[in-house]
């Protein structure tokens, strides 16, 4: 439910990010657009007009000049010599002011070729600058032209002052001519100029469209997130609903168990009391003699402390903290122990079948505590037959088996799938069930706790069989014991 959660935690975050993400770009392209489009109508408004200007002026010089160098080669002819001079003096002038105004267009229109603008505009000024560099170079030859011609007049050569007055007129027309293409230059400028900005215009709303567009596809996307969530919402309500549901009813099953612990307990706890009382009674009556009253207050007092002990022990398994005391021990003489500790009678007999020499590191105390458990559970619905108490080793598994298996009722169908559960029994107030349920729970605590398993089943003909394995060496795997066997 966590990488639920986190999953659409991150759905949601994404696309709020992608949603501004794509508002800002639709508003840095907006401020970019307008940026690129003031841009080049700055280009336009601070060079085409002042160009214009500049090529409008050139041509009236040029105009000028040609009129003045007439009047000058007119004045010779009638020799005028102070008007002569003077129009000699303009034409001179209109030729310094014509390439003032040639080189002042010049250096603007270089001045914008690393202006960063594109490559149909810059291939505009690069045509415009190799006009003008044109332009210059003829004029400068239309005013060496001219002064030949005034010279040659000035000393009678009139067949070459003819062919050099045609080609003055020659230089005049590609002067004209040239001018008349720079002028279309600028407005071949002027007009992709316009089309950059027309065509910056459209991108920008063809752009900001898709952004938008997207933007609001993302907004559905989210929309349907929501949804989603809400929905998960619900069903994280509705299975909250049942977890709790289902916890009330364990917490109402485990209010039971505490009822039947609480009975159980005290039932067992006060068992004991009453033939400690009873003794107590008889020995002051003087019914019995005061050992034997001591002998039987101390069975009792022992038998006090076991349930005293068990239940905590329960408490210790419930809360994690049973604590073993490992040691090295020979578990065939602890099995062989524990079984000839209990009186057989005509009815009942133990037999066991155990290998001799079983060494194993585990809780002692512990181990026969089980096996005590167990084989009382075995008396405890034996009425007559046989008890036995079988081993058998495992070396390359690490692991010891023992079966106590028995001839009597068996165990009841309802009662064995929670048989190692605690209060697995009809309740204290049931006859055909002995018993307070927690000994073979204590016994599944103590097993689970070497690291071992316990079961149990019904026989084919009669009786039960309960077995239990722990592992023969602690930490030890089972190619190390197999080395440690041979060694």
């Amino acid at each position: 439910m966590d990488n639920h959660k986190t999953s659409t935690s991150l759905r949601i975050g994404i696309s709020i990010a992608m949603i501004i993400m794509m508002l800002g770009l639709a508003i840095f392209l907006n401020i970019f657009t307008t940026y690129a489009i003031t841009n080049q109508m700055k280009v336009l408004s601070d060079l085409n007009i002042p160009i214009t200007q500049g090529i409008s002026h050139i041509y009236t010089i040029q105009q000028m000049q040609y009129q003045s160098f007439d009047d000058t080669t007119i004045y010779q002819k009638i020799d005028n010599s102070k008007n002569y001079e003077f129009s000699k003096s303009q034409f001179e002038s209109y030729s310094n002011q014509f390439d003032y105004q040639i080189k002042k267009i010049n250096e603007l229109t270089n001045s914008y070729l690393n202006y960063g603008l594109d490559y149909d505009t810059n291939k505009e000024l690069s045509s415009i600058i190799a006009n003008l560099n044109e332009i210059e170079s003829i004029h400068s030859q239309y005013v060496q032209k001219a002064t030949q011609i005034l010279e040659s007049q000035s000393d009678d050569n009139l067949k070459d002052s003819v062919t050099m007055q045609t080609a003055l007129e020659t230089k005049q027309n590609q002067l004209n001519l040239k001018i008349s293409m720079l002028d279309g230059g600028i407005q071949n400028l002027t007009d992709a100029l316009e089309n950059k900005a027309d065509e910056s215009k459209q991108k920008s709303v063809t752009l900001q469209a898709v952004i938008i567009i997207s933007a609001g596809i993302i907004s559905l996307a989210l929309g349907y997130f929501l949804n989603l969530i809400n929905k998960d919402l619900v069903q994280e309500v509705i299975r909250k609903t049942k977890s709790l549901q289902k916890a009330n009813r364990k917490l109402e099953r485990i209010n039971v168990l505490k009822d039947d612990f609480i009975n159980i307990a005290s039932h067992e706890l006060k068992s004991p009391l009453h033939p400690i009382y009873g003794f107590v009674e008889l020995a002051q009556n003087g019914d019995i003699g005061m050992e034997e009253a001591l002998a039987g207050i101390s069975k009792q007092a022992r038998q006090l402390e076991e349930v005293a002990n068990r239940i905590l022990d329960i408490g210790r398994i419930d809360n994690g903290i049973l604590q073993l005391s490992y040691e090295k021990f020979n578990l065939s003489d602890l099995l062989l122990e524990i079984a000839s500790s209990y009186r057989s009678n005509e009815k009942i007999k133990i037999e066991t079948n155990v290998e001799k020499g079983i060494e194993v590191e585990a809780d002692r105390v512990r181990v026969g505590q089980v096996i005590h458990n167990l084989i009382n559970n075995a008396l405890k619905f034996t009425e007559a037959g046989i008890i036995q108490v079988i081993t058998q080793q495992d070396l390359e598994k690490n692991l010891i088996e023992v079966t106590i298996s028995d001839s009597g009722s068996g165990i009841h169908p309802d009662i064995l799938p929670k048989l190692f559960n605690k209060f697995a029994t009809r309740g204290p107030k049931t006859e055909s069930w002995k018993g307070n349920g927690l000994g073979l729970y204590l016994c599944r605590g103590i097993i689970n706790a070497h690291g071992g398993h316990i079961f149990a089943y019904n026989n084919k003909e009669s009786g039960a069989t309960i077995k239990f394995t722990i592992p023969i060496m602690r930490h030890l795997n089972a190619r190390e014991l197999h080395q440690k066997i041979l060694n």
